[in-house]
């Protein structure tokens, strides 16, 4: 077998000919030939000649097979031999001149089937040339014309990227997730799978650092669906549970329409505890927590919640509730609140300002803390009802304040006369 790798030619001048070539040098390469030395005419080498002869007959016979399936699957079979002993660029060539094959079937099954085939080639290892791997499925996602056979192989690239730790990949996913999602929703057979790339781009981002916000928001984009397809709830009891677990992680964030998804209303059936601990951070106190925490450590360790952690951001959650509106309120309250002691009362505030929860001004000499903002813990559709409202009114005061102006203008200017 030759050591270097092997360069692919593989230009056709008529639709047999691209095949010819491939099978021909796919052979080749299996066999432990050279690919340029076995067509040096001058060669009489014996192995060379037997070869070439081999690989020969093996691209006539490919050449004379139908358009179908099986076609893919003799051009492909010599495929570990091919991703180990060949240069990544002829590699992927094969494989789009496979892709471009398939691509003309004329019975539809069989043009889903080979593509689906050329995917299960491409991703037989995650260890092995994976980056020529992922290039050859995105390929594959570039040549596909079938809406639903591109919506499948995207999801065989996010499974591919998952199973191979390509990190720098997923902020590629990410953006064409975004921009495809409306297209695919309108499958000719859409039965709302498209929602499962949500969730399987959430996991991906959950497992990559520093991404916990994207994940989450990525997490409420699947859950939003079920908002129109409540028959189809019971699908999103395990993602209900991990988002409200990550947003209890989350170390940035204090506020959130969770409750608004019927999603996670429905654990109010499903899985109680759950749903009750998720109304504690957001509408109660630490006493409240400590009293889950204290007769529901199951609750917490299966949501694989560290309960140091925990405790922590419940603290700073109900340091943001006590002035919502703002104002001034006594260390010994907040003390009260938190259950700490008053020794830590100025670090807590301190924790909260610093976390943007809280605008607050501290008097040691008075021992009261002056709190000019807070993060409203519960942002949903009635606090933008609430916002939508007010805003309405301030646009309306503003409308009258300028017709008192120009009415106070005209009599100024009458009386001027």
């Amino acid at each position: 077998m030759s050591t270097h790798k092997q360069t692919c030619v593989v230009v056709g001048q008529d639709d047999k000919e691209p095949i010819a070539n491939a099978a021909r040098f796919v052979y080749t390469i299996a066999h432990g030939g050279d690919y340029q030395k076995d067509w040096k005419e001058d060669d009489e080498s014996t192995t060379t000649k037997k070869t070439a002869k081999e690989a020969e007959k093996h691209a006539e016979e490919c050449s004379k097979l139908p358009m179908d399936c099986q076609l893919i699957g003799k051009l492909l079979e010599n495929n570990d031999k091919l991703f180990s002993d060949a240069k990544a660029q002829d590699v992927e060539t094969v494989f789009i001149i496979a892709a471009t094959v398939a691509e003309r079937f004329e019975v539809e099954t069989e043009r889903k089937k080979a593509f689906d085939m050329i995917a299960e080639k491409a991703m037989e290892s995650a260890t092995s040339k994976v980056e020529s791997r992922s290039r050859i499925l995105m390929q594959l996602y570039n040549l596909a014309s079938d809406l639903e056979t591109k919506f499948k192989l995207f999801c065989r690239i996010i499974e591919y990227v998952k199973k191979a730790n390509m990190e720098h990949v997923v902020g590629t996913l990410v953006g064409h997730v975004e921009e495809s999602m409306e297209e695919w929703k309108q499958m000719n057979n859409n039965n709302g799978s498209e929602r499962n790339v949500y969730l399987e781009i959430a996991n991906l981002l959950s497992g990559m650092g520093g991404k916990e916000e994207k994940a989450m928001e990525f997490m409420l984009k699947y859950l939003a669906t079920f908002e129109n397809s409540e028959s189809a709830l019971g699908e999103s009891s395990a993602a209900a549970k991990d988002a409200i677990a990550s947003f209890i992680r989350l170390k940035t964030s204090f506020s959130c329409d969770l409750l608004d998804y019927k999603a996670i209303q429905a654990l109010k059936s499903s899985n109680g505890k759950v749903f009750e601990l998720l109304e504690i951070f957001l509408t109660k106190d630490v006493s409240d927590y400590l009293a889950f925490a204290k007769s529901n450590g199951a609750v917490l360790k299966d949501l694989g919640l560290n309960e140091e952690e925990t405790l922590t951001k419940m603290r700073l959650m109900s340091l943001g509730g006590i002035r919502n509106g703002g104002g001034e309120v006594s260390y010994k309250e907040i003390c009260d609140k938190l259950k700490i002691d008053s020794k830590e009362c100025e670090e807590w505030v301190v924790r909260g300002i610093s976390s943007g929860l809280v605008d607050a001004k501290l008097d040691q000499v008075r021992e009261v803390c002056i709190i000019t903002r807070a993060t409203q813990r519960v942002f949903g559709r009635d606090q933008w009802s609430e916002l939508k409202n007010s805003l309405s009114n301030w646009s309306e005061n503003l409308q009258s304040m300028k017709t008192l102006l120009s009415t106070s203008e005209d009599i100024s200017t009458i009386s001027a006369l």
